[in-house]
């Protein structure tokens, strides 16, 4: 097995983590609503499923993500622009796991936050915030005729999700709802790209 597939199968271990985590998390935790109930309260201090939530799914999670993300900037060294895209989702990848190390406070409460919950939005805001510009940057490396596809539904994604992070900062109240789209669309490109990488369309070295 190639590096980059086997890249890429942890790529898809650590996405099918952080979907079962949510659906299974939200289905045991008492009047939980994806639509207005952020992620990250699944794994928050004092709620039923904190632990669990947080030490077997988002720790592990994003470590594999990470570990996919981190192949990948070594086998599109060549490109720098991709290098460094991989990077930058890189550390989205690890602000999962380290949202898990440092959970929120209950329900995700803004007001009394102690040094875990400051940490939490700390690592949580600049993950995605990182996680929207590598995808954005990943679709502007896309080299014309390897992959190109990667290019506009990189751009749409880039899009989607940052709709979806200026939701999550304006509090709105159907935060669930943008929080999902931009995960989401995270994952959509961080799926496809390891995809194409693994069917060798993104080549390590110079064309």
């Amino acid at each position: 097995m190639t590096p980059a597939r086997l890249a890429f199968g942890l790529l898809v271990v650590g996405e099918l983590i952080q979907l079962g985590t949510v659906l299974i998390g939200g289905a045991v935790y008492p009047g939980y609503d994806h639509a207005r109930q952020y992620i990250s309260e699944l794994g928050a201090t004092g709620a039923v499923t904190g632990p669990a939530v947080s030490w077997w799914g988002f720790v592990p999670s994003g470590l594999l993500i990470t570990a996919f993300c981190l192949t990948a900037a070594w086998l599109t060294r060549h490109n720098v622009l991709m290098g460094v895209a991989c990077l930058m989702l890189a550390w989205y990848g690890l602000s999962l796991s380290a949202a898990g190390v440092y959970p929120c406070a209950f329900e995700c409460a803004r007001t009394g936050a102690g040094f875990d919950a400051m940490m939490h939005d700390l690592v949580g805001g600049t993950g995605y915030l990182t996680g929207v510009l590598g995808v954005a940057l990943a679709a502007f490396a896309v080299r014309s005729g390897v992959a190109v596809w990667l290019r506009p539904l990189g751009l749409v994604c880039a899009v989607v999700a940052a709709v979806g992070f200026g939701a999550i900062i304006a509090d709105v109240e159907l935060g669930g709802v943008f929080q999902r789209a931009l995960e989401g669309a995270l994952a959509v490109f961080l799926l496809a790209f390891g995809w194409a990488l693994a069917r060798g369309a993104l080549p390590p070295r110079r064309a």
